[in-house]
C-alpha cells in the first residue's frame, strides 16, 4: 500500500457526513487558467456557502490542481514555496500547500493557520529524531469553524508516495477527502505540531510518547473500528497502543471488531461489519482456511474462538472480484 504524505462521540468532526458534491462540482470546473489567490477566493466567494464549504472547496482545488515537486525533494532544492509561487507554478511541497491554502482561506474570509511540525508520512523513519523541532518535515493548515479548531492536509489529500526503484520519490495523485476537517483527537497520531498549544488537545501529548504511538488514521475512526475518545485516553495514560494492523479496504460501513492485535486464546471475539461494497467477507485462520461470514441484511459477522496460535486475517472479496485484507491479528 501507498505510504500518505496517511463507539465514535457524537462531536467527531471526521464522522460527521455532510454531501460535499455540489460544491466540489463547482471547484473543479473552475477556470483553468487561475494562477493567483484572488482568482480563486474570487471564483469561491461567488456561490454562496458556508465556512466549511469554502474550506472544502480550498481543499479539492489544492489537491486536485497543485502536483509535489518530486523533482525538487529528491535533488534537496525544494525552491520557493510561497502561495504566488505554487500557485503560479502548480508544483510545490507540503509548506507551499500550506502557505496557499493560508493566503486563500483568509481572502474567503477564513481563521486560518499555517503548522510546522513532524508527520509520519513518506520518509517519516529517516526524518525521526528525540526534537520535534529537529524532525520536523511537515507542513499543513487549522481553521476554526464555529469555534472549533480542525486540521486540514490538502498536500496529503492530493495523493501518496512511494519509491521507484532508484529510491526517488514518485508521487500518485489520487485525490481524497480523508483529511479534510479532521478532529485533533485524530490527527495527533500522524500530525505533531512544534508548538502544543496547536495539538488543541485539552492534555498535549509529548513528543516522545508522539513517537511511541502507532501511526492511525482517520479512516479508522471513520468506520468507527477506533473510539478516539478512548484512543486519546490510552494516549495520554502511556498504556501500551498494540492495535491491529488495519487497512482502509472499505469506504462505507462500520466495523466492530476488536482493537487489540492479540487476541484472546479460547475467548469468544466477535466481529461484526455493516457494508455494501463487499461480496463476503473471511477470516483467513492459521492453517490458510477461507472461512466465510455469516452474513444478514448486509450485516457479516463471525465469532472467533480458538485456541490455536498463529495469524489471523479480515479479507474482504470486493465487489469488483478484488480481494483486500481489512485486519490482522495473532494469537500466541
Amino acid at each position: 500500500m501507498l505510504t500518505y504524505l496517511l463507539l465514535a462521540s457524537s462531536c467527531l468532526l471526521s464522522q460527521i457526513t455532510t454531501d460535499y458534491s455540489e460544491v466540489d462540482a463547482y471547484i473543479r470546473n473552475a477556470p483553468k487558467s487561475f494562477k493567483h489567490a484572488e482568482e480563486i477566493a474570487g471564483y469561491i466567494k461567488e456561490k454562496p456557502s458556508s465556512e466549511k464549504e469554502k474550506a472544502r472547496m480550498i481543499y479539492v482545488w489544492l489537491a486536485e490542481n497543485i502536483a509535489y515537486d518530486d523533482a525538487g525533494y529528491n535533488a534537496k532544492k525544494l525552491g520557493e514555496n510561497s502561495a504566488e509561487e505554487v500557485l503560479r507554478t502548480r508544483v510545490g511541497v507540503c509548506a507551499g500547500y500550506a502557505n496557499a491554502f493560508q493566503s486563500i482561506g483568509e481572502k474567503v474570509g477564513l481563521e486560518i493557520i499555517k503548522i510546522i511540525g513532524c508527520a509520519k508520512g513518506y520518509d517519516y523513519e529517516s526524518d525521526i529524531t528525540d526534537n520535534v523541532e529537529e524532525s520536523s518535515n511537515h507542513a499543513w493548515n487549522a481553521i476554526k469553524i464555529d469555534g472549533t479548531w480542525a486540521i486540514y492536509d490538502a498536500t496529503w489529500g492530493s495523493g501518496a508516495g512511494m519509491t521507484n526503484n532508484k529510491g526517488k520519490l514518485v508521487s500518485v495523485k489520487e485525490f481524497t477527502g480523508d483529511w479534510f476537517q479532521v478532529d485533533p483527537k485524530i490527527a495527533i497520531y500522524t500530525h505533531f505540531p512544534i508548538n502544543d498549544a496547536q495539538q488543541y488537545l485539552e492534555k498535549p501529548i509529548a513528543f516522545l510518547r508522539y513517537t511511541e504511538m502507532p501511526r492511525i488514521g482517520p479512516e479508522a475512526f471513520k468506520r468507527q473500528w477506533l473510539n478516539p475518545d478512548e484512543v486519546l485516553l490510552m494516549a495520554q495514560s502511556k498504556n501500551p497502543m498494540d492495535f491491529a494492523s488495519y487497512y482502509e479496504a472499505i469506504y462505507q460501513g462500520t466495523i466492530f471488531a476488536p482493537s487489540a492485535r492479540l487476541l484472546k486464546k479460547g475467548k469468544p471475539n466477535s466481529f461484526e461489519i455493516r457494508t455494501t461494497e463487499v461480496k463476503n467477507i473471511f477470516l483467513i485462520n492459521s492453517d490458510e482456511e477461507w472461512i466465510p461470514f455469516n452474513v444478514t441484511d448486509g450485516v457479516y459477522s463471525y465469532v472467533l474462538n480458538t485456541k490455536i496460535p498463529g495469524d489471523y486475517n479480515i479479507v474482504v472479496h470486493l465487489k469488483d472480484n478484488e480481494y483486500y485484507t481489512l485486519l490482522s491479528y495473532q494469537i500466541e
